[in-house]
């Protein structure tokens, strides 16, 4: 954390990437220590897992730090950082979605319970389920297979996934129906 009365705890956002972009390495500490909870708090929403959204905090800035000249001021710095924060926890999630045995071990033990599975038959076919699912879902256009694995996957609210993706609720929805009707059309 920044030290209360620090020169750097005083200046704007604005400020610290002029500095930094002058090559002042603690103007940009100071700038990602400043967001590093807040961005984690985040992060939170998509992820639930303290280390991975540690991780995925130290991916974001990591990438603010090698595209920092690439910032543009016109916009605030937050949102920059919260659209980098955003595309890396998707990212995340997608290759978590990818491999198929992490997901099934989490999700396996609520459906089972719900389908009743308690032979190893009907278990057998609740697996092969789940994994045509998730196939069928790693297909989804990105667009859609955003909203998909937020809502169907992270059981997101509609509410969440407006806020997390930063986009209206009308579009959420109308994505979200898409995404569902593509899925059952599979």
């Amino acid at each position: 954390m920044e030290k209360t009365g620090s020169k750097r705890t005083k200046l704007s956002d604005r400020e610290l990437i002029a500095a930094a972009l002058e090559g002042d390495q603690t103007a940009l500490t100071a700038l990602l220590e400043r967001y590093r909870g807040p961005l984690i708090a985040h992060l939170m929403g998509y992820v639930r897992v303290l280390e991975d959204a540690e991780d995925i905090c130290q991916k974001s800035f990591l990438k603010v730090y090698m595209n920092i000249d690439k910032y543009d001021s016109s916009y605030a710095f937050s949102t920059w950082l919260y659209n980098i924060a955003r595309n890396e926890a998707v990212d995340h999630l997608r290759r978590k979605s990818n491999s198929i045995a992490p997901l099934l071990v989490e999700q396996e033990g609520d459906a089972a319970e719900v389908a009743g599975a308690d032979n190893p038959e009907e278990k057998i076919i609740l697996d092969q389920a789940i994994a045509k699912s998730l196939e069928n879902l790693s297909r989804l256009p990105e667009t859609y297979r955003e909203v998909a694995e937020l809502r169907f996957l992270r059981d997101l609210s509609y509410e969440d996934i407006s806020r997390i993706l930063s986009l209206p609720m009308g579009t959420v929805k109308t994505r979200i129906r898409r995404a569902r009707k593509l899925l059952m059309e599979e």
